[in-house]
């Protein structure tokens, strides 16, 4: 048995087609499944990049913006959540959003909640760009003390 599942999602077709894929070949059974969206703070950035001289308060605008991109992830997270609850037979669901780098989100996450396993799909939101694995793949193993599953999300073509 799986005690506590961590499943960090971009929401892309890879990090779906990951969970379909370890519903498929896993055996145990999943006690806790924990769905972490990161919202990741370059995309902030991004969003205010030649923007913030508009603004009056640049930190009340970022708060904004935060709070609206916190509440759409929730929303996701929420629909996605029964979804991840049936393909996993999981006894439990618990949805987190965070705002920082995912990489850095993930390895915490999976320490505060004490994960058994973390689940990530070998690549996402960026897709298959002819790397083994995606970036934010590579980092959560480099950093992370926790055991790792990656499922292959591309097939070769």
């Amino acid at each position: 048995m799986f005690r506590k599942v961590l499943f960090p999602t971009d929401f892309s077709e890879g990090s779906m087609r990951a969970i379909r894929k370890f519903n498929r070949e896993n055996q145990c059974e999943v006690g806790e499944c924990v769905i972490l969206h990161v919202v990741d703070e370059g995309h902030l950035e991004d969003l205010l990049n030649g923007y913030s001289y508009l603004y009056n308060s640049e930190e009340k605008e970022i708060r904004e913006i935060e709070e609206k991109l916190i509440e759409k992830a929730r929303k996701e997270l929420e629909e996605r959540a029964e979804k991840c609850r049936e393909m996993m037979d999981a006894k439990n669901i618990k949805t987190i959003v965070r705002i920082g780098i995912p990489y850095e989100e993930i390895v915490k996450v999976a320490e505060e909640e004490n994960v058994s396993l973390i689940l990530l799909p070998s690549h996402g939101k960026l897709g298959y760009s002819h790397e083994l694995l995606g970036s934010t793949t590579i980092r959560v193993l480099r950093k992370t003390k926790k055991p790792v599953l990656i499922i292959k999300t591309h097939e070769e073509e």
